[in-house]
């Protein structure tokens, strides 16, 4: 009797049974205000090129401009004060580098391609902005005002 007890076939376990009844690994995520660094490196520059465009649009409406930009002129007023530029350019900044760090964790693969694309835009805009401001700010300064 004790022979047919040592007879009975034990099955073999295999590794990806274990792996079903073990407890899943837990997975670190950052918070979602952290940012990586190439979107914090983009945000820096992004937020020279602003300070640029605000100083050089604060410089003109001194002179006696008004902001030309919609976008600006709804938000800030025809004319900018500190007051309004630094909390709006702020938001405006940290808001895109959310944006820009939630489109590189997308699960779509196009949205992770184009991660970058808004950041890149407004520090495309900004510079541009600040060098008409500039352009605008010699013009005024050559005619007398």
């Amino acid at each position: 009797m004790a022979q047919e007890f040592l007879d009975v076939p034990i099955p073999k376990v295999s590794p990806k049974a274990v792996e079903i009844g073990s407890s899943p690994k837990q997975v670190l995520r950052e918070p979602w205000w952290k940012l990586d660094k190439d979107v914090t490196a983009l945000g820096i520059v992004h937020s020279a090129a602003a300070i640029m465009d605000g100083i050089t649009t604060r410089r003109c409406t001194t002179i006696g401009t008004t902001e030309g930009d919609p976008v600006d002129r709804f938000f800030l007023g025809s004319k900018p004060t500190w007051a309004r530029m630094i909390p709006f350019g702020g938001m405006e900044v940290y808001g895109t580098a959310l944006l820009a760090q939630h489109m590189k964790h997308s699960r779509f693969k196009a949205v992770r391609m184009f991660y970058l694309a808004p950041q890149i835009g407004l520090i495309g805009l900004h510079t541009n902005a600040g060098a008409n401001n500039v352009k605008i700010l010699s013009f005024l300064l050559k005619e007398g005002y």
